[in-house]
């Protein structure tokens, strides 16, 4: 025992490579190969991948047996423990962690016990984080279960409950609530208290839900605490686009069902910005013109500054299906109709209208930067930390688009490869899968995203909820149910 406390003693206070520690502790700094179990060096690793970490450093530790009994190896934010350890070598296992995107590991660190004893290496290789999508809720057993029956857009709370719009045919909607456990209950709307709803949000500093009703044209909240009391926020129940405080104001929502596609979904979506101010899309005198609307949490509406667009024909439309804002008060739209913009379009708060992803009348499944990327019937959208996410419906897939405009496939099967299009006899029933964010992905060959995104197969994506960046809830029309994607 005397014999490790020494050693140990000799690596803290050791002078070489020596670096001080945020809480004042001086660790070693050593020269480690890090390998696979085979001996090919490793650039580039996932969750999981089992690694063989050389160094003269490990034989002293080995000889009193104390790295298998007390070590731990530390990835950046995750822990990890050595699961073999003999002569000058430990062998141990890449653990999950928290990147969505590929990320240079800064660092490893051996640990005895609950203190630091080893830095093994800087920028060790490339961790890649691992895409998993599975079904949540809604699908057992091979079948729908009947929990569903056309679930649209959604909207998740702090606690990682989801409430999803689920369109019924007799055009009384409910919003269905899906807790953080996968359990399904009908949260509102139970006696027809709904018409066609098109667009969810919430505010839970005020503890509501926000659902915008194109049957009664009208924006309405719900206590989250008692869902039983809803209330109308703003809407006269008179189809127009009049502004005003509460029932003074009149709207002119879009009531086309998610899976109508003949037209398309316009003037539809609702997202609710930080202090409680909610935003709408509806369409605008036409069918081809469009703008978006701010109600206040009092009920006071207005038109928002540069979001009226007046369509001269349907290449000009920008007719909103699904509405999100970022942190720096940027308004995003999804947009997609038959020979129309197909894509996602940005609203700055100061009113300047631009397209940010997609082309006009180009209705295609392809991933790139801005005009690049193609869509097809884009539906929902949700921002989180800058990043938007696309419930890209015919698609039948999940698509990314980072601040610069860069648009990937996190999930689904691509353009004509869905159940529905296909309708014959074989069923192509979803696919739960995985695969790995390889670095290479973002070079020049853009098409790697959707080829391994097909590891999962969706049908219809109809709407979409961010918990955070690595955990994302997609509803599914077309298999009736929800699926849980996550990056890590």
């Amino acid at each position: 025992m005397k014999k490790i406390i020494a050693f140990i003693g000799l690596l803290i206070f050791a002078t070489s490579c020596e670096k001080i520690q945020p809480d004042g502790l001086i660790i070693k700094q050593i020269k480690t190969i890090i390998t696979d179990l085979k001996g090919a060096s490793v650039d580039e690793a996932a969750s999981g991948f089992m690694l063989r970490l050389t160094a003269p450093e490990f034989i002293e530790f080995n000889k009193q047996g104390i790295l298998v009994k007390d070590g731990f190896i530390a990835f950046d934010k995750g822990l990890m423990k050595i699961k073999e350890a003999i002569d000058d070598y430990i062998i141990t296992e890449v653990p999950i962690l928290d990147y969505t995107s590929p990320q240079q590991l800064r660092n490893m660190t051996l640990y005895i016990r609950q203190s630091p004893v080893l830095e093994l290496c800087n920028g060790c290789f490339i961790y890649d984080p691992t895409v998993q999508g599975t079904i949540f809720a809604g699908f057992r057993f091979g079948v729908t279960d009947g929990t569903f029956l056309k679930p649209a857009e959604m909207i998740n709370d702090i606690a990682g409950n989801i409430y999803t719009i689920d369109q019924r045919d007799s055009s009384h909607d409910l919003i269905l609530k899906t807790t953080a456990a996968g359990a399904t209950t009908v949260f509102a709307g139970a006696g027809d208290l709904f018409g066609r709803l098109v667009g969810i949000g919430i505010d839970e500093s005020r503890g509501l839900l926000y659902v915008s009703d194109a049957t009664s044209q009208q924006v309405k909240s719900i206590r989250i605490a008692t869902p039983s009391v809803i209330t109308v926020l703003a809407g006269s129940g008179i189809a127009g686009n009049t502004e005003g405080t509460g029932t003074a104001a009149s709207f002119r929502f879009g009531d086309k069902q998610v899976d109508e596609l003949s037209r398309g979904e316009t003037g539809q979506g609702l997202a609710v910005d930080a202090s409680g101010n909610i935003f709408v899309g509806e369409n605008y005198t036409s069918s081809l013109s469009s703008q978006l609307r701010r109600i206040s949490p009092t009920g006071v509406t207005n038109t928002v500054t540069g979001t009226r667009i007046i369509a001269t024909g349907p290449e000009s439309m920008v007719a909103a299906s699904g509405i999100a804002l970022n942190s720096a008060n940027e308004i995003f739209t999804s947009s997609g109709s038959p020979s129309i913009f197909q894509g996602v379009n940005k609203f700055t708060p100061s009113g300047v209208y631009s397209s940010f992803a997609g082309q006009a009348s180009r209705a295609d499944f392809s991933d790139g930067i801005g005009a690049m990327a193609r869509f097809l019937y884009p539906k929902a959208i949700r921002a989180f930390n800058n990043y938007l996410f696309v419930a890209d419906s015919h698609n039948g897939a999940l698509r990314r688009i980072s601040p610069s405009g860069f648009v990937h496939t996190l999930a689904g099967v691509g353009f004509y490869r869905t159940n529905s299009f296909h309708a014959t006899a074989d069923y192509l029933a979803p696919r739960e899968g995985s695969y790995r964010i390889a670095r290479t992905f973002f070079g020049t060959d853009v098409h790697q995203f959707e080829n391994a995104a097909r590891a999962i197969r969706m049908d219809r994506p109809g709407g979409v909820a961010v918990v955070n960046d690595g955990l994302i809830y997609v509803s599914d029309y077309g298999y009736n149910c929800i699926w849980k994607i996550t990056i890590r």
